[in-house]
């Protein structure tokens, strides 16, 4: 398991030590090779070139080769054609961006997860405020929790109010269901 800048850090120093058979010795002998962010090499064609030998090397091993990336492969356009093509020749599972209640349920298990209870009016604002992805959600509930450890103080919605105004706007752009919604609410139509 790597993340690309650790490879990326790992192919310069390999260049620059002159021990590049080492370096790729590191990967080829995996049974499963987890690659995360492989965005980050977009228009590094010379890691690209080495990513993508390792993979055809550990491909005719038979080892697995996941990669995560924030893209689907279509959309990396730095990307040479050969490791596009790689990448998009397997199981593409994307990752939508979580619902309200799925939201609800993260932030449940993670507030556990710190032995921290929060109160429901917090929840609340966090699961409709907090809606793109994971990991915001997950930074911006560590930060109220660590304000209200620091403070030696229960976690309010204005502390939860002050620690989204960081994250998120609290006064979000309207999209077209919002709109449509509305206006069928105003005319009582269905």
């Amino acid at each position: 398991y790597l993340m690309a800048e650790e490879f990326a850090n790992q192919f310069y120093q390999a260049l620059k030590a002159h021990s590049m058979d080492r370096f790729k010795a590191r990967y080829l002998s995996a049974d499963l090779f987890l690659f995360e962010d492989v965005h980050f090499l977009q228009g590094k064609a010379k890691m690209q070139a080495e990513l993508l030998a390792t993979i055809n090397a550990l491909s005719e091993r038979g080892s697995k080769v996941v990669f995560t990336s924030s893209f689907v492969p279509k959309d990396l356009k730095e990307l040479d054609g050969q490791l596009q093509s790689r990448l998009s020749s397997g199981l593409l599972a994307v990752i939508e961006r979580p619902d309200e209640p799925t939201r609800r349920k993260i932030l449940r298990h993670k507030a556990a997860s710190q032995q921290v209870i929060l109160p429901e009016e917090v929840e609340d604002a966090l699961a409709k405020h907090i809606s793109t992805d994971v990991r915001q959600i997950e930074s911006c509930l560590q930060n109220l929790i660590l304000k209200a450890r620091l403070l030696n103080t229960k976690i309010t919605l204005q502390m939860a109010f002050e620690v989204m105004s960081h994250y998120a706007a609290l006064n979000p752009v309207l999209d077209m269901e919002t709109i449509l919604a509305f206006i069928c609410r105003a005319f009582q139509l269905n």
